[in-house]
């Protein structure tokens, strides 16, 4: 594949004294059937007749944010592995984080801290260069103890879905800031474990003076997940999954929060609106 990925995307979003970049790096295909899991066909087809293509797969945003508060700059996801590094796909079509930031203008060096949603591979991959180094030297990973944990252990559910060894040399020579239950790396910027996509998913909240963002991962990828009950094939706990969105889908809609979502093409940013016992995604 030669050049820039046509799916290359930025957008700007202004929160008071603190600014968020929303990158689209690229994307990639998954199979239909595995993202929404138990939820069946009848109901979901219909929103996603469009799209799927004729092996049934979605077509998948690789979206990155970059928040930079008046203390420091971050990075929230990284994307897939190199290129070079990642098996030969015709279905995807992305950059590697570093190139993506590159790409929107921004110094990968004037990154201080990675705050991956969680350690899959297609969230962390992009904290590792084609050599297994680290693609941001400078920068701290954080992440909750129980994903660190979820990466060294020997299970083989984690190795199909981690890439264990990089991510294990990686975090031997580059220690990543470990927290139990909620972390704030930044003033502006609260982390909370909230578990059930992985053992060690994790929301991050950033506020500024005039709006506040979240940003969930794939506990909320794309819009239909906005009913908590709605829950992938790769959701190791299911029923914390269904739990952990609903109550932090009710803050989010109560405080009019601005909602980002990490495999959405369209519409990745909105907000959340109460609907009896669930909610509906307003995109903005």
């Amino acid at each position: 594949m030669g050049g820039a990925p046509a799916a290359q995307a930025q957008r700007r979003i202004e929160l008071g004294g603190v600014s968020v970049d929303l990158l689209r790096i690229g994307t990639f295909r998954s199979d239909a059937g595995t993202i929404f899991g138990p939820v069946p066909r009848t109901s979901w087809e219909p929103l996603v007749r469009n799209e799927i293509d004729d092996a049934s797969r979605l077509l998948q945003a690789l979206n990155l944010l970059v928040v930079t508060t008046p203390e420091r700059r971050m990075l929230l996801e990284t994307g897939l592995l190199p290129a070079g590094e990642r098996s030969s796909d015709a279905s995807t079509d992305a950059l590697s984080a570093r190139e993506g930031l590159t790409a929107a203008g921004i110094d990968p060096a004037s990154i201080e801290l990675v705050v991956p949603s969680h350690l899959h591979r297609d969230h962390a991959g992009g904290l590792a260069d084609a050599s297994g180094a680290a693609a941001f030297p400078r920068a701290t990973v954080v992440a909750p103890q129980r994903e660190i944990d979820a990466v060294a252990s020997s299970s083989l559910r984690a190795r199909a879905a981690y890439d264990t060894a990089t991510l294990r040399a990686l975090f031997a020579a580059n220690a990543p800031r470990a927290f139990e239950r909620t972390s704030e790396p930044d003033a502006r910027v609260e982390l909370r474990l909230l578990g059930g996509h992985t053992p060690g998913s994790q929301a991050t909240i950033v506020r500024g003076s005039e709006r506040t963002l979240l940003f969930l991962g794939d506990l909320f990828m794309r819009p239909w997940q906005s009913n908590p009950r709605w829950v992938t094939a790769y959701d190791d706990e299911a029923w914390v999954s269904v739990d952990a969105k609903t109550s932090i889908f009710a803050e989010a809609a109560a405080g009019e929060w601005l909602v980002a979502m990490s495999h959405e093409v369209a519409a990745p940013l909105g907000r959340l609106v109460a609907d009896g016992d669930r909610f509906r995604f307003i995109a903005e």
